[in-house]
């Protein structure tokens, strides 16, 4: 599976993508789903002087997975 935005365009380590308010992270890594219940997460770094990480269900930054 690869991760990729609501156009389509694959999203990779170092990509910088924005949530659902428009604040921009680095990608820093992800975790697929596990099960069809799951949506995976998405591990992020902010872009604000704190420079603080975290992971987030896919959906926060309008992301979803694709089959390769």
């Amino acid at each position: 599976m690869r991760l990729v935005n609501k156009q389509g365009h694959a999203i990779n380590v170092g990509d910088i993508i924005h949530d659902f308010r428009d604040v921009p992270a680095v990608v820093l890594s992800w975790n697929e789903p596990r099960h069809s219940g799951s949506s995976g997460y998405v591990n992020v770094r902010s872009m604000d002087e704190h420079r603080m990480h975290s992971s987030c269900y896919v959906n926060v930054y309008n992301l979803e997975w694709s089959e390769l």
